[in-house]
């Protein structure tokens, strides 16, 4: 989490996820209390500088005003590089994909993202950009933005196995 991160986007896949039975550990990026874009102030488990790649499954990021302190951020590019050469899962909503980007893993994947020109733009090694709220390449997840924020759970989640249908059902989400 960063500064400014969509609020949405982190706590519908987290909610998603940690109803699947995922441990999910929230890493800050400049602290331990992270105010989101709409004011909410979410605590951060760990500093994203205590991270240790080899300790987790995958990477997650949420969108928003934060994604470009995402991708200006050393140590967030370092971690999706390592997961990623490690296949492991690396994932990202909204405008968040522009950190992959200068991470160097979106090359020839098919993604989606916020569709923004100031998003879009920024994307230039991606095979193609939908306009599906998630899409799943490989190891890649990528979710469109806000309104997709349950879609991109769903995905992480049957990325990592889980019985995606039946909580689908549970939720009362076609």
């Amino acid at each position: 989490m960063a500064p400014g991160f969509e609020e949405i986007e982190l706590t519908a896949p987290v909610d998603i996820l940690r109803r699947l039975g995922v441990k999910v550990v929230l890493a800050g990026v400049k602290g331990r209390k992270v105010e989101g874009a709409h004011g909410f102030i979410m605590q951060a488990d760990v500093l994203l500088v205590d991270v240790e790649s080899e300790s987790f499954d995958g990477v997650i990021l949420p969108g928003g005003a934060a994604s470009w302190l995402l991708r200006e951020t050393p140590a967030v590019l370092k971690l999706v590089r390592d997961m990623h050469a490690a296949g492991k899962l690396v994932a990202a909503i909204c405008a968040a994909p522009i950190a992959l980007e200068a991470a160097g893993v979106l090359g020839g994947r098919n993604i989606t993202c916020y569709p923004a020109e100031a998003v879009t733009a920024d994307i230039k090694s991606a095979a193609s950009i939908s306009d599906e709220p998630a899409v799943t390449d490989g190891n890649i997840v990528t979710g469109r933005g806000p309104g997709a924020a349950l879609e991109f759970g769903f995905a992480l989640g049957a990325y990592l196995g889980g019985d995606v249908a039946t909580l689908r059902s549970e939720m009362c989400v076609k």
